[in-house]
């Protein structure tokens, strides 16, 4: 079993479902993918609240460079405007939003660890791994690399799940 840190929520930035998503991880460069023998998401939420897992848990995954020994990764469907695929977007149904709780309650699940989940588990954007550039202990919007998952995993999440320990995450504005 893993010792997991982090649960990180992300977006496909597309609207495609995850088979396409896994096939884009796995096709090889040449052909547009990223060639990646294993995808970058345990978990994806298809847009009507299914729930496909990719990989199991204890599976290391690509989802956050330098940070995937100790992650779980759940992916939604979205988080680009339809109609502009490069302006993120909270595009979450409700039955996402739900699927997401519940994704995020099977990754809690697996990372029990002695009665508890570990000290330092929490639930994060992939956005909140950027550098505080300005060393104020805030990752503000300019500072992010990306804004996966295109809303606030941190202030929507924390409070329910994670512990008062945060791995040392900031907080986002």
């Amino acid at each position: 079993m893993r010792e997991i840190r982090n649960i990180v929520i992300h977006c496909s930035a597309g609207h495609k479902d995850a088979q396409a998503i896994q096939d884009y991880f796995k096709r090889p460069v040449s052909k547009g993918g990223r060639g990646w023998k294993t995808g970058g998401y345990h978990i994806v939420i298809e847009k009507d609240g299914k729930i496909v897992q990719l990989y199991p848990f204890d599976t290391i995954t690509n989802g956050v460079k330098g940070h995937n020994t100790d992650t779980i990764h759940i992916c939604y469907v979205g988080g680009v405007d339809p109609n502009n695929l490069t302006k993120a977007q909270d595009t979450r149904t409700d039955k996402q939003k739900a699927s997401l709780h519940t994704a995020i309650q099977r990754a809690i699940e697996y990372a029990i660890y002695d009665g508890g989940p570990y000290i330092s588990l929490g639930v994060v954007g992939h956005r909140d791994f950027s550098d505080d550039k300005n060393s104020n202990g805030v990752i503000e919007s300019w500072e992010r690399i990306k804004e996966c998952p295109s809303f606030d995993a941190l202030q929507e999440y924390s409070a329910l799940y994670a512990s008062p320990d945060r791995y040392n995450k900031l907080p986002t504005i």
